[in-house]
This record gives structure tokens, C-alpha cells and sequence, in this order.
């Protein structure tokens, strides 16, 4: 009998949680090629409802894969019942449209084609307000990078561990191959100023320990000097999967409170 219900117990801490992952690859028009994605629905899924969406952005030579294998993010997807969008960045794209090499169109990929895509295919809800991107290290640049470049299409940004100042670590992380050295146009707190007024919630938070915590810490300052409201956090950690998954876990959190308020 002991064992029975022991078996039962095992069988329902599975079926608590039943989110579905997709992998799909969408053409992209800009760089001549498929992309591969990963969409994580959540239990329950249904055309009938729609969802806000959370854009995942993973780091340096890591790929598309690295969210539904290193943290929570099907789970998280039932608890709060969203949608996770996790495009492959290429290795090393740093997310922008280069000027440098061609088929690196990576901002105009998931701002505008990417979205498209998710928003045709999926039940969404299309309001910039129920759209959020984060993302960790060269991903917690993209997602700030796009982000900021994009007020209309998101209304929601995130960073963990970005590596937000490229020209600081230039000889680095294979940048030169995809940024031309103009690094105002990079660099975030360069850029910070395009977030002005424009109402965003933002979350930027890096580990005490981790090598990109200065730059994290002038963007701070820089966004406090422009007067543009966001939360910033630093917590014990370091530059790995510890730390993120941790942080994942809240800044998914901000993301669906921010949701809740803005529900017409």
C-alpha cells in the first residue's frame, strides 16, 4: 500500500506541471536563412486565450537551447502562464545588425520578423505592455540593445550579467568580428538615453563576483543620472547558471507583475 501511494505521488509531481516545448525554425527574410527557435507553452495552452510572452536571449557560443536546459523555464511558463520565446543568436552575434557581416541581422530578426512569427502563430497578446525580453550576459546586452531600439514593440527589458559596455571588452568574446568600432553606437549607457519617457520597466542585476559587474554598475549610475526609472540588484553570484537560474526565476516574476497591471 506504502508503495503504491509512493507511485502515485511520483506520477502526479510529473503531471502538476505539463508545459509544451517546441523547436521551430523560422526563415528570416534579412539574413537569407532559418533560425532555430524554442517555444515553450504553458499547461493548458489554448487558441481560445491569449498570453503574454517573455523573449529569452541566451549568451556567448551557447544557443537556443540554453534556457530549456539549464533552468525552471517550463515550470515557470505553468506558474504564471506565458509564453517563452528563446531564439539562436548565432554564437556570437551580440544581437545587432552588423555592419560588419551580412547575414547578422539579429536585431531586425527577433524585433520585427521574430515577433511576427510568434504573434501569427501563437494566441499572444499583441500590446507591447504584455511583451517582455531579457537576457544573460552578451544576451543581457541584446536584450537591452533591442529593447531600447524598440520602444514600440517592447514594453518590458531585462539583463542579467550583460555584458552592457562591448567596448570595454572589445578584444574579447569575438566582437570585432560583428561590431565596426563605432562603440557610441553600442555601448549601452550610449544609448541609454533613447529609453527616456518612454515608460518601459526595466530590471538589470549581476552578481557581486562576476567580471561584468562594473560595467553593470556604471549603467546603473547612468540610467539614475538620465532620470530613467528601473530596478537594479546585486546579489552573491557569479557569472554561471547558479546565478541565473535564480535570477531567471525573478525577473520573470517583474515581468508577469507588470503584466497584471497593465491587463485592459
Amino acid at each position: 500500500m506504502k508503495k503504491l501511494i509512493t507511485i502515485f505521488l511520483f506520477i502526479c509531481s510529473f503531471s502538476s506541471f505539463s508545459f509544451i516545448e517546441k523547436e521551430v525554425k523560422v526563415y528570416s527574410e534579412s539574413m537569407k536563412k532559418d533560425i532555430p527557435v524554442t517555444v515553450i507553452l504553458p499547461n493548458g495552452y489554448s487558441k481560445d486565450k491569449s498570453y503574454s510572452t517573455i523573449y529569452t536571449l541566451h549568451g556567448w557560443t551557447a544557443t537556443n537551447r540554453s534556457f530549456s536546459d539549464n533552468t525552471s523555464i517550463g515550470q515557470l511558463s505553468d506558474k504564471y502562464s506565458i509564453i517563452y520565446i528563446s531564439p539562436d543568436g548565432d554564437n556570437n552575434s551580440w544581437y545587432i545588425d552588423s555592419e560588419i557581416k551580412e547575414d547578422s541581422k539579429y536585431t531586425t530578426f527577433i524585433s520585427k520578423e521574430l515577433v511576427n512569427y510568434i504573434d501569427t502563430n501563437y494566441s499572444t497578446k499583441k500590446d507591447k505592455k504584455q511583451r517582455a525580453i531579457t537576457g544573460f550576459s552578451m544576451g543581457g546586452y541584446g536584450a537591452l540593445y533591442i529593447g531600447i531600439k524598440n520602444p514600440d514593440i517592447f514594453g518590458n527589458i531585462g539583463s542579467m550579467s550583460g555584458g552592457v559596455n562591448p567596448e570595454k571588452i572589445k578584444k574579447n568574446y569575438e566582437i570585432k568580428k560583428v561590431m565596426n568600432g563605432n562603440w557610441k553606437k553600442y555601448n549601452i549607457k550610449d544609448i541609454a538615453y533613447f529609453a527616456k519617457d518612454k515608460n518601459f520597466n526595466i530590471i538589470i542585476d549581476c552578481g557581486v563576483s562576476d567580471f561584468f559587474i562594473e560595467m553593470n554598475r556604471e549603467l546603473h549610475s547612468k540610467l539614475i543620472s538620465l532620470d530613467i526609472k528601473h530596478d537594479y540588484i546585486e546579489r552573491f553570484g557569479s557569472h554561471d547558471w547558479g546565478y541565473w537560474n535564480n535570477s531567471f526565476e525573478y525577473q520573470t516574476y517583474f515581468f508577469y507583475k507588470n503584466f497584471s497591471k497593465n491587463i485592459n
